[in-house]
């Protein structure tokens, strides 16, 4: 695969690469010795990866192509079973295990409104196609299932059909003296349509999707055209994600997030709870949430799975980063609402690995350069940075809050050009970096064609005063590529014990820095 997703330029020996296309692999993907190929490939390596992985129901209603890689996991299906062959050329795989799923259905007058346990198994048998676009460096590969994929959906609760008005109450006695309870119609439904919907949305397909820039890999359930990523509550930032997904739990219920596996080394989770009462994000290991799982499954009352709490999400819009150390477990995230909570729990997060981050952050800080170093950051109170960031004086408190006010950016960039190919304003944001931990802190999101922008964004939690000097880096987000309009350094000097706000210079990179805008921040002390 990776050979097949070079794309267009020098390779070392030979003579440069011509592109005459910008697509390979044809309309349909790969030939099919090649996607034979890729069936034996896959095959030996499948069921490792999916085997008691956590896979994503979907709600009833959702986006179709891309834009359903946005869309809330309502419960999880828990693959425990799984086998996979090569059968004349095709990959063949069945696989099944426990799930949960939320239902909010009215019918005839009867409404379900519940968490339905369920087993399901599934098999299918599909060609594997590669193709690989050029213009946006995408390779994809394709499983096309042949027609006749099987599913089969087993509720294993109760369902509990509630009448919804005096005529339906008055059916529903009379369906319980002949023996067929409007629960027990519901439940036959809920097999049926779980099984129809199951087979329906595996006869899509898969897409895996790969970008050669961010070497980021991801995976949906339906087919996306050439080229085309799934969109995922976190928007690309460059640091290629282990998760990024969005979910929706109910009071009493649970969501199971992973395996995050045990050589993925220290990981950080942002967070954001967008909407409901709050909600609890523990890690807990695979081993004891499979028991715990299982207990439930068999009817024990138990309180929340035994682990680490991460954090306790309560106010909306807040976002969080959450840093999880390395240990020797496979780890599991998860998430219950607030033992209070009468509302659904709406949160997105993503998964990054602090290795892969560290290397971006470097990367980052070198493009900004050391222009910083040698024309020093004056903040409006006219103090200068001291030698290695250090405060100048004592008893300052150990941590601050950091609110980004406000930006501007200059009408032209270093150059005397415009931010813009076609004559438009610039759409900036801005990625906070901790020099000293070589760490990203926090960034905002793009504002489209905006020379001065309102944010008033708090970083997520108190930066402790080891972790100074702060760089505020300012990029222009563009289609060809992100443009860096230049950064300011907050030194551990220009720090008080008291509340106050601060201008800072936004400088550009390069030997001869200029002036390219302005931020405005405010610093709170944590005692």
């Amino acid at each position: 695969m990776f050979a097949l997703a070079l794309g267009c330029g020098d390779v070392a020996g030979s003579e440069p690469a011509e592109c005459p296309e910008a697509t390979a692999g044809g309309e349909e993907g790969t030939a099919d010795e090649l996607s034979e190929l890729m069936a034996e490939v896959i095959a030996p390596r499948i069921c490792a990866q999916v085997t008691n992985a956590f896979i994503g129901m979907p709600g009833e209603e959702g986006h179709e192509g891309a834009e359903g890689g946005i869309d809330p996991a309502v419960g999880r299906w828990w693959i425990r079973r799984c086998t996979a062959r090569v059968e004349e050329g095709r990959l063949s795989v069945s696989f099944g295990g426990p799930g949960w799923t939320w239902l909010d259905r009215e019918s005839t007058g009867f409404r379900v409104r519940q968490y339905l346990r369920f087993e399901a198994d599934a098999a299918f048998s599909a060609s594997l196609h590669v193709g690989y676009d050029a213009r946006t460096r995408i390779a994809t590969v394709w499983l096309r299932p042949a027609p006749g994929v099987t599913a089969e959906v087993r509720p294993t609760g109760l369902v509990q059909a509630e009448a919804t008005g005096i005529f339906s109450a008055m059916l529903g006695g009379i369906l319980d003296l002949t023996g067929n309870s409007a629960s027990q119609r519901a439940q036959a439904q809920a097999a049926e349509e779980g099984s129809q919907r199951l087979a329906a949305k595996l006869q899509e397909g898969f897409t895996v999707t790969f970008e050669l820039d961010t070497e980021q890999l991801d995976f949906m359930l339906g087919a996306l055209p050439r080229g085309v990523v799934p969109q995922r509550p976190f928007q690309p930032d460059g640091v290629p994600w282990l998760v990024n997904e969005r979910s929706a739990v109910w009071p009493g219920g649970v969501d199971v997030i992973g395996p995050i596996a045990a050589d993925a080394g220290g990981v950080t989770v942002d967070l954001e709870l967008e909407e409901g009462d709050g909600a609890h994000v523990r890690r807990v290991c695979a081993e004891d949430m499979h028991r715990w799982l299982d207990a439930a499954w068999n009817g024990q009352q138990q309180g929340p799975p035994r682990g680490d709490l991460l954090v306790e999400l309560r106010g909306t819009h807040a976002p969080r980063a959450v840093q999880v150390p390395e240990r020797s477990c496979t780890d599991l995230l998860v998430i219950t609402p607030m033992p209070e909570s009468t509302q659904p729990a709406m949160l997105r997060y993503r998964v990054v690995s602090d290795q892969t981050r560290a290397e971006a952050v470097a990367e980052a800080a070198a493009q900004a350069g050391q222009a910083n170093h040698a024309t020093p950051t004056v903040g409006t109170n006219g103090a200068s940075p001291t030698a290695g960031g250090q405060p100048t004086s004592t008893g300052l408190p150990r941590a601050f809050r950091i609110e980004i006010r406000s930006l501007s950016v200059s009408a032209q960039n270093a150059d005397g050009d415009g931010w813009d190919m076609f004559g438009g304003e610039p759409d900036p944001y801005v990625v906070v970096l901790s020099i000293a931990d070589g760490q990203e802190l926090h960034r905002t999101e793009a504002q489209d064609d905006r020379r001065e922008v309102t944010l008033g964004r708090w970083l997520p939690g108190a930066v402790s005063i080891d972790a100074f000097p702060i760089r505020f880096v300012v990029y222009d987000e563009d289609v060809a590529g992100d443009e860096v309009v230049g950064s300011a350094d907050l030194e551990a000097s220009q720090l008080t014990g008291s509340d106050r706000e601060i201008t800072l210079d936004v400088r550009s990179q390069g030997e001869r820095p200029r002036r390219t805008g302005a931020i405005r921040i405010r610093l709170q002390p944590q005692r």
